[in-house]
């Protein structure tokens, strides 16, 4: 099963999710704009619940679906 793994960047849609902490259940993470460049902003940080589908870890931010 691939899980998310405090920090290791995951790219979705256009913004990367920096995973900060996680424990067995919760994840804290930032959302970045731009990431890697001069102008890279934070665009949110929270902390959210995992879900596991049959092969992955998934959280959501929104309305977007992150996988590990």
């Amino acid at each position: 099963m691939m899980k998310f793994e405090a920090g290791k960047k995951y790219y979705e849609s256009g913004v990367t999710f920096e995973i900060v902490k996680r424990t067995a259940k919760t994840i804290t993470y930032k959302a970045l704009q731009h990431a890697g460049s001069f102008n890279e902003r934070i665009l949110k940080e929270a902390t959210t619940k995992i879900h596991d589908w049959e092969t992955k870890e998934v959280f959501f931010c929104g309305d977007r679906t992150i996988e590990a």
